[in-house]
């Protein structure tokens, strides 16, 4: 299993790392290239996580990505932390 970056384009890598440095909820780190910027992204509700220096309309474009990406993304969190715990 990687651990660090699991894709990148040319603007972004969006990386997942493993524990015990990271824990739940399931989230990624998009960091971007070029340029002092991240985020972390929740991959249960696609919302941002604490601050960021991205502008909104970045944002979105990553949320966009994230989205189209989400199962390679979801996998690879899952590998790293075991299967999401489904509540009810």
């Amino acid at each position: 299993m990687k651990v660090g970056t699991i894709i990148e384009n040319e603007k972004w890598k969006i990386k997942v790392f493993a524990p015990p440095k990271e824990h739940g909820p399931a989230h990624v780190h998009v960091i971007a290239k070029g340029e002092k910027a991240e985020v972390k992204i929740s991959l249960e509700t696609l919302d941002v996580i604490g601050s960021t220096k991205f502008d909104k309309r970045t944002v979105k474009g990553i949320i966009r990505y994230i989205h189209g990406n989400y199962e390679i993304l979801m996998e690879s969190w899952e590998k790293l932390h075991g299967p999401k715990v489904k509540k009810g």
